[in-house]
């Protein structure tokens, strides 16, 4: 079941790479958030951009990106799953992604993090 969700984060993180791609010519974004957070229908995944980061939470709330596709969900099965679970898979693939793809996040802070609790910085 674990490598599920991992598949499913790993899906979802390729697909919004593209965009992060296109994002890296934004000079004005210098933060994102690899958000999680639970729903009726099971945990979904979110991303955003912020002009600025302050170390503390208030910058989460000043969004000033999200890719096209955004709140993907991982399904209702994921439901079954302790939620530190679907943080611990998210923070091990976007580590992967930060090292597999230095380049692109080179010039930008980088969070992951439940919407219920604090993020962890991974950069």
């Amino acid at each position: 079941m674990k490598n599920s969700i991992k598949n499913k984060i790993l899906l979802i993180v390729k697909d919004w790479r593209k965009e992060l791609q296109n994002l890296v010519i934004n000079e004005d974004i210098v933060a994102i958030n690899f958000g999680a957070q639970k729903v009726t229908e099971g945990y979904e995944l979110y991303l955003s951009g912020h002009t600025w980061f302050d170390g503390n939470d208030l910058w989460l709330m000043d969004i000033a990106w999200n890719p096209s596709k955004n709140y993907i969900s991982l399904g209702v099965d994921s439901l079954n799953h302790d939620r530190l679970l679907i943080l611990d898979a998210l923070e091990k693939e976007i580590k992967k992604e930060l090292i597999h793809w230095a380049p692109l996040y080179d010039r930008l802070i980088v969070t992951v993090g439940l919407s219920d609790s604090d993020y962890i910085r991974l950069n």
